[in-house]
């Protein structure tokens, strides 16, 4: 088991950012408590089930949820437990790209981290938006929902909801500093109340399957020719509910003791998040009535023609799904502050075009105001792709979890080749693996993420067109082009490695 080390020897956090070459710019508002909810809605487990439970019915049926929400939640904790020890080591806003470049050899550590921070800034980002995304097409589908007759969607409604809750993560984030942690912690007690309340309702008053059909009965109806490769693309309805999790290591110059706090938080919001999640989702299984009736749902979200066939009247539908539909925005919100953290510290870093303006802390405000409008840009951009393809809400699910994985599998790889090596015991932070332990535990981390990220690129749908194609390999590409671009041309001449 991990273990917990004094650091009553060691200098305070805030002590050794000096140490590092690094200022503090940043205010320690973020306790274990905030940090720990921040990381719960950013996550959203049972929550963002509801949005992507399609794709597993269509993939395999019940069974395919199942029993890839187990084999995706032992996957999970084992890379958190990889990335808690290496934070808890390095506690700092740049993460991934800060660890790499300290675990790597010298011949190539620029090289190697300064690709995992370009690819960690486009997979938080896309993560983010994907939060904003279900959110803005939820409030689209509760109009469907209660004007089935009247009300015929379009997808640049659609898009203007998604922009909406764009706006507001940016506003509160950079107007809002000051309560940000103040409302972690109330949309964490939302995430668990709400869950109360739907477990309750869906337990009380909604119809039962058997247990065959949850745990046995395989229903391919994708397309896919091949029940295997079909069961293995649906875990896309589960591997995306688990990200979110570093999140807390981008905050880790914003609260005191991050070399305990950070490592607490990423482990604690994958448990918990976990075992809600696995209790959710198996009573949405015995629940779901009629599948061809929720996948043919005019909403286009089956858990929100599930929560209306339970309660037979579209008011206590509605309050059911604004619970989800809130802690999405929450969710959107603690990512913006999440990845423009990681885009700041990148920045600071002298890692980024326009360095010096995106490194910039507004000296009132005292958060990195163009860091957040940036971000925000970015993800307002990437709602263009849903006006020309149907399926672009899957296609950024994917590209979520290709950009996310990517930026994970890099350090646990240097930790495991060769941090273990050079590393003393007392080197190591307060959460330690130890030497046999940590081992399996990065061993396991990685051979999950790359099948994750393999499978993460297959369409979801035979056969495949232009509509419901798979672009996530296409954006993650032109992401690393342009990176590419830049770096050989540009970056490389001021990009001297983080400030450690």
């Amino acid at each position: 088991m991990p273990s917990e080390k004094s650091t009553s020897s060691s200098p305070s956090d805030e002590e050794a950012l000096p140490e590092r070459g690094t200022t503090e710019e940043l205010r320690r508002d973020f306790s274990l408590w905030s940090l720990g909810s921040l990381c719960l809605c950013l996550m959203g487990t049972w929550e963002a089930l509801t949005s992507v439970v399609a794709a597993a019915l269509t993939n395999g049926g019940a069974p395919c949820l199942f029993y890839n929400y187990i084999i995706t939640f032992l996957g999970t904790i084992a890379i958190a437990c990889s990335l808690a020890e290496i934070a808890s080591i390095w506690p700092t806003a740049g993460g991934q790209y800060h660890w790499v470049h300290v675990l790597a050899p010298k011949s190539h550590k620029l090289l190697a981290s300064w690709f995992t921070g370009w690819i960690s800034i486009g997979g938080q980002t896309v993560l983010t938006a994907s939060a904003a995304f279900a959110a803005g097409l939820q409030f689209q589908a509760l109009i469907t929902l209660n004007n089935p007759d009247s009300y015929v969607p379009a997808r640049w409604q659609g898009m203007l909801f998604y922009w909406l809750v764009l706006v507001y993560s940016a506003a509160v984030n950079i107007w809002g500093s000051r309560v940000l942690p103040h409302t972690n912690l109330a949309s964490g007690v939302i995430h668990v109340v709400g869950f109360v309340a739907i477990m309750v309702v869906m337990g009380v008053m909604a119809p039962k399957h058997g247990a065959r059909f949850v745990f046995v009965e395989f229903s391919n109806t994708s397309g896919w020719a091949s029940d295997g490769t079909s069961w293995l693309v649906g875990l896309l309805s589960t591997i995306y509910p688990f990200l979110g999790y570093d999140a807390a290591c981008h905050l880790a110059e914003e609260m005191p003791l991050p070399s305990r706090t950070v490592p607490l938080a990423m482990v604690g919001s994958v448990l918990v998040n976990g075992v809600m999640g696995l209790g959710f989702a198996i009573m949405l299984l015995f629940s779901l009535g009629d599948l061809n009736d929720l996948l043919t749902s005019p909403t286009g979200f089956p858990f929100m023609q599930l929560f209306l066939n339970i309660t037979s009247n579209k008011a206590g539908a509605t309050v059911l799904i604004l619970i989800v539909s809130l802690v999405a925005v929450a969710a959107n919100a603690a990512g913006c502050t999440s990845t423009s953290r990681t885009f700041w510290a990148f920045a600071r870093d002298s890692a980024a075009p326009y360095s010096r303006l995106f490194a910039h802390v507004d000296p009132k405000l005292h958060v990195p105001v163009p860091a957040i409008i940036a971000v925000t840009v970015f993800q307002m951009l990437l709602g263009l792709l849903y006006l020309g393809n149907s399926t672009a809400f899957n296609a950024i699910l994917s590209m979520a979890i290709l950009g996310m994985y990517a930026s994970y599998i890099l350090p646990i790889i240097y930790m495991a080749l060769y941090g273990r090596k050079k590393l003393d015991r007392e080197q190591f932070g307060p959460f330690s693996m130890g030497t046999v332990l940590g081992p399996v535990v990065n061993t396991v981390a990685l051979g999950w993420l790359i099948v994750a990220m393999t499978f993460s690129t297959f369409p979801s749908v035979q056969p495949v067109t232009p509509q419901n194609m798979n672009y996530a390999v296409v954006v993650m590409g032109g992401w690393l082009v342009i990176g590419t671009v830049y770096f050989f041309a540009l970056g490389r001449k001021t990009y001297v490695g983080p400030i450690l």
